[in-house]
């Protein structure tokens, strides 16, 4: 007979507990509704043995049983039938009915990908089938002997106690011998048919409501179908013989009779002791292999099974240490592997902080170029069209007089931070910070929106110096912002100082538009804010502007045509509330 595999599958339990479900992938055909034929074998099986007890009787018992006793046996023989054949089998079924239903309305309209979810319960009823099933068998046959007690009793006449003994005896070997028929044949449906489904994810060791014959158990029922039970009914039946024989007369026949009881008692016990030697010889690796896997479930990659066969249980305990082996190496490898990252992980942690800090020193526009590519590529100088503000407090040198140094960078930085939201909010890099004044450019968007995006910075600066100033009342004479704006190409990009102590870097833009910036923002007084003929020709109407004509800044040598910026269209005031 061809070996059928057990049926590959992918699970994933849902859960833990008694009252779980169990999802279940098959991965190839599976066939769990096999179970439904468990009934059919348990009656066939029975209707097997019980016809070999009638065969056996009406060879060996019935010849030898009174005229009276032998008469009217039909009535005995139906309840015989009904309760060898059809009450395991109805028991069987009812056992069954369960897992029968599950398999009809849930497993048979399963969906395309073959997902399920197997109930708890329905796992552990089919782990139990075959257990269950032999137990109906027995207990069937047990009801049987005491039937046939009960017939003894209306038997008139006088029965030898061999007679007796074999009435009794012969209906419980036939239901040891059912009951192990049944279990055997109902345990290899459910292996190769019903359990690679069923019991995917039912735990085993430990478990107290799975019924689990051990592999002592099994072979002990083994050798009591195939060895003692057969060798009992042998030695029963000689035993019967050589009790009406004559010892004078019949000698040779008792002789033989005789050895044939000592074959079959030697037999049966030698078949005993060589059954107990085979499973201890495989029950106690196997307990111990499983004891090792469950230490390796705990972590313990060091333990190893010593090699005691030959056999598939040597090869079985040698792929353990193989297996064992490869899985210590490899979490050792991953120990390291995982002491690298974790060391690799402070290490970026640590970088992180230090690019948090130098944060508050890199322009925006320079963090996000560097994070987009380490090689600073985007940074190379090139010709860009901007907007650049310079800003610095009134009447510095003034203030650093009458203030502590303390006192005089506090209230710098107090002002300088007021500013920081807004500028932000409009898109600007605080390109160059110097004493009491900032450097900012604005060149996201087109040259209209980077312009008016300058212009709403300088508003809300102005706006927020009006605020502080309110709130420090008395405590430092007040603060004018003086700004100057321009507009145009510039050289935007990195500038690289090198030299024999390294090299430095700074970002920033040069040419005649940041120069013409920074001479409007000298030339602004009392919190004004200028801009050049560019940036007031980009402005396009969006902000009221006041020409100043044409001014003469230092370092510039042809005179320049300014304009102040009075505020936003309507008088609304530009800012971030804070």
């Amino acid at each position: 007979m061809r070996e059928v595999r057990p049926e590959r599958v992918e699970q994933a339990q849902q859960g833990v507990g008694p009252a779980v479900g169990r999802t279940i992938r098959v991965m190839s055909a599976a066939r769990p509704e096999r179970m439904e034929a468990l009934p059919p074998l348990v009656f066939l099986v029975n209707v097997v043995v019980t016809g070999v007890l009638m065969m056996y009787s009406s060879l060996n018992l019935r010849p030898d049983l009174p005229a009276s006793a032998a008469a009217h046996p039909g009535t005995y023989h139906r309840a015989t039938l009904y309760l060898a054949f059809l009450l395991p089998t109805a028991a069987s079924t009812v056992y069954l009915w369960p897992v029968a239903r599950w398999l009809r309305t849930v497993w048979m309209n399963r969906t395309e990908d073959g997902s399920v979810e197997v109930p708890a319960a329905i796992g552990r009823r089919a782990a139990n089938a075959p257990v269950a099933l032999a137990a109906f068998s027995l207990v069937s046959w047990i009801l049987v002997a005491a039937l046939v007690v009960l017939r003894l009793r209306t038997i008139s006449a006088e029965l030898t106690p061999g007679l007796l003994a074999h009435f009794i005896i012969r209906p419980l070997l036939a239901g040891l011998v059912a009951a192990v028929a049944v279990f055997f044949v109902s345990e290899y449906v459910c292996r190769t048919r019903a359990w690679p489904v069923l019991l995917a994810r039912v735990p085993i060791e430990g478990n107290p409501d799975i019924w689990r014959i051990r592999l002592t158990h099994r072979l002990l029922l083994l050798w009591l179908a195939i060895g003692f039970l057969p060798l009992s009914a042998v030695a029963l039946t000689a035993s019967m013989r050589i009790a009406g024989l004559d010892g004078g007369a019949d000698s040779g026949v008792a002789r033989v009779v005789s050895v044939v009881i000592f074959i079959s008692g030697s037999a049966a016990l030698g078949g005993a002791g060589l059954a107990w030697l085979l499973a201890r010889s495989m029950d106690r690796p196997l307990r111990a292999l499983e004891q090792a896997m469950a230490r390796l479930r705990g972590g313990d990659f060091s333990v190893r099974e010593s090699v005691r066969a030959t056999d598939e249980i040597g090869g079985l305990a040698e792929g353990f240490n193989l297996m064992t082996a490869r899985l210590a190496e490899s979490y050792a490898a991953l120990e390291t592997r995982n002491r690298e990252l974790a060391g690799a992980l402070d290490r970026v942690a640590f970088l992180e902080s230090v690019k948090r800090g130098l944060d508050r020193f890199v322009p925006d526009t320079v963090r996000r170029a560097l994070e987009e590519n380490p090689d600073a590529t985007a940074l190379q100088k090139r010709t860009q069209d901007v907007t650049v503000l310079f800003l610095d407090i009134e009447g510095y040198a003034r203030l650093s007089e009458q203030l502590s140094r303390a006192e005089l960078t506090a209230l710098v930085e107090r002002y300088f931070s007021f500013f920081l939201s807004d500028i932000r909010a409009e898109g600007g890099d605080i390109n160059e910070t110097a004493g009491d004044g900032l450097m900012i450019l604005f060149q996201a968007g087109g040259p209209e929106e980077h312009a008016a995006a300058a212009i709403r910075a300088a508003l809300a600066i102005r706006g927020k110096t009006e605020e502080a100033n309110r709130d420090a009342g008395d405590a430092h004479p007040s603060i004018f912002v003086n700004v100057g704006i321009s507009s145009g190409e510039c050289d935007v990009g990195v500038v690289r100082l090198q030299g024999a102590p390294g090299e430095r870097w700074t970002f920033t833009a040069t040419g005649p538009v940041t120069n013409l910036a920074a001479r409007l923002g000298d030339r602004a007084a009392g919190g004004q804010i200028l801009v050049s003929a560019e940036t007031a020709r980009r402005l396009r109407g969006r902000f009221r502007l006041g020409s100043l004509g044409a001014l003469s800044l230092k370092n510039i040598s042809s005179q320049v045509e300014a304009w102040e910026v009075i505020e936003a269209p309507g008088g609304v005031r530009v800012g971030v509330t804070e």
